[in-house]
């Protein structure tokens, strides 16, 4: 199961964790990992190259976690919102596989 976790700073959403394997189908064949890690990695590459935010990211196996470096902005705020509906998405339809934990 993949548990994904907003990251906050005073009451703002700054970033996600992600930890575990979606397990939906074997390995290359995960449809659920593979929407999973699209959205961070797009999130990602849009937080810095759109919003032109320096994001820190840290990975391992079946790990992945992500914040903005410096303040937030209107672009950056847009961005992460959007990641978090559609991780909200993924899990709503996968619930066997993907935990999102609302705080």
């Amino acid at each position: 199961m993949t548990r994904i976790t907003p990251i906050k700073q005073n009451n703002k959403l700054v970033g996600f964790k992600l930890d575990g394997h979606a397990s939906f189908r074997y390995y290359g064949y995960d449809i659920v990992c593979a929407a999973i890690s699209c959205l961070s990695i797009n999130t990602i590459n849009s937080l810095e190259q759109i919003a032109h935010k320096e994001v820190d990211v840290y990975q391992g196996n079946g790990f992945i976690e992500y914040r903005l470096h410096c303040k937030a902005s209107v672009q950056s705020n847009i961005l992460l919102e959007s990641a978090r509906l559609g991780y909200i998405s993924i899990a709503e339809d996968y619930p066997d596989y993907v935990q999102y934990e609302r705080i």
